[in-house]
């Protein structure tokens, strides 16, 4: 197999581990290149906005990064971005012989289905289960941009609504507007009274203090010319885009469907799909996420060899 050219990066080969940083933000972004992701954790922003939830660290396996991370109970799981399927199995056969001396198992997290696939048939014996509550909505754009149709009447309704009662304009983010929009997070997290949010705010900061960086894209909602919404967008692969971030003062009715709504057609229009990452498990954001009638629920798969 030919190997993927000699990077400079601080990221350390396997068994050593790195921190994710900015600076190794080429690596994932050559492998990421090479072979596109479907689910929404594989991407650079994801793990690097993340990283101080999930401990995420990585280090490099031959054509593979291996990713490795700490889940809110406190278990040890991993993660590949890999050139291919066969750097794929490679990466997990290192990894689960290391583990297996330490007495271990291995733990595969948001396994991709095609993976899944591939290691049924690597492994007859395979345990896995479904993770529902990481599973992706994608949507067609058109359908997000545009809202036609009776099963959009509600957030048409919604959308007329606002503009009907505010001032309001749209604005690309930018690096002037970035202290205003962290402002309003910081807005939202006080107001739920939620300390469990705080990793959220965490990462939305990261997000938009390395907006630059990171290569996101963004569109907020101005009222009396004072943010009040926001949210942050990126290539997932060629066909689709994902949405890492949204943030709204919910006392402005109707301003979370022009949100959306208003990215979908500035930001990720080009796309013919977008991808809105998981619910977690939340009902009223399960809800949500239904009532704008994806096209497919992207499952993910936990797994333990």
């Amino acid at each position: 197999m030919e190997m993927i050219p000699e990077l400079q990066t601080d990221i350390k080969v396997f068994p050593a581990f790195s921190d994710i940083t900015l600076e190794t933000k080429p690596l994932f972004d050559e492998l990421l290149g090479l072979n596109p992701p479907q689910g929404s954790e594989y991407t650079f922003t994801n793990l690097f906005i993340w990283r101080h939830l999930y401990g995420f660290r990585a280090c490099r396996m031959d054509n593979a990064l291996c990713i490795r991370g700490t889940d809110r109970a406190g278990i040890e799981f991993f993660m590949i971005i890999a050139k291919d399927t066969e750097a794929y199995l490679q990466a997990v056969g290192r990894l689960a012989a290391a583990v297996r001396k330490d007495g271990t198992s291995l733990k595969l997290f948001r396994v991709e289905e095609r993976y899944l696939d591939a290691l049924k048939q690597a492994v007859p014996s395979l345990v896995y289960e479904d993770d529902r509550d990481n599973a992706d909505y994608v949507y067609l754009a058109s359908d997000l941009i545009g809202l036609r149709g009776r099963k959009y009447d509600g957030k048409r309704n919604h959308i007329r609504k606002f503009k009907a009662n505010y001032v309001s304009a749209y604005a690309d983010i930018s690096e002037a507007l970035v202290d205003d929009c962290i402002h309003l997070a910081e807005t939202w997290y006080h107001s739920k009274q939620d300390p469990s949010l705080e990793p959220d705010l965490v990462a939305t900061r990261e997000a938009l203090t390395h907006l630059t960086g990171l290569g996101l894209k963004g569109s907020a909602i101005l009222v009396d010319g004072t943010v009040r919404a926001f949210s942050l967008a990126e290539q997932l692969n060629p066909d689709t885009a994902v949405i890492h971030i949204e943030k709204y003062d919910p006392a402005y009715e109707g301003i979370p469907q022009v949100i959306n709504q208003q990215l979908c057609e500035h930001i990720c229009g080009s796309y013919r799909y977008i991808n809105r990452e998981q619910d977690l498990g939340n009902e009223g954001l399960r809800r949500s996420k239904m009532s704008y009638n994806p096209v497919l629920i992207l499952n993910k798969y936990r797994v333990c060899l």
